[in-house]
C-alpha cells in the first residue's frame, strides 16, 4: 500500500508541477495575442507576455522545488 501511495503522490507532484509550468506561458500566449490585435502591434506584446509566462513558470517550479527544503542555518 505505500508504494501505490508514493506513486501516486509522484504522480500528483509531477501534475501540478505539468499544470503550473504551462498555464502561466499559455495565458501570456493568449494575452499577448489579444492585447496585439487590440492595439495593432503585431508581436510585441506576444513575445513580452510569452517571456513573462516562462519567468513566471520557472518561479513556480523553484518555490514548489525548495518548499520542503530545510531553511539554511548562519555561519
Amino acid at each position: 500500500m505505500k508504494k501505490k501511495n508514493n506513486t501516486l503522490s509522484s504522480l500528483s507532484l509531477i501534475t501540478y508541477i505539468g499544470v503550473h509550468m504551462t498555464v502561466p506561458i499559455v495565458a501570456g500566449l493568449f494575452a499577448g495575442q489579444w492585447i496585439d490585435n487590440k492595439l495593432n502591434t503585431s508581436p510585441i506584446f506576444l513575445f513580452v507576455f510569452i517571456i513573462l509566462g516562462v519567468v513566471v513558470s520557472f518561479m513556480n517550479l523553484f518555490k514548489v522545488a525548495t518548499k520542503d527544503m530545510p531553511p539554511k542555518k548562519g555561519k
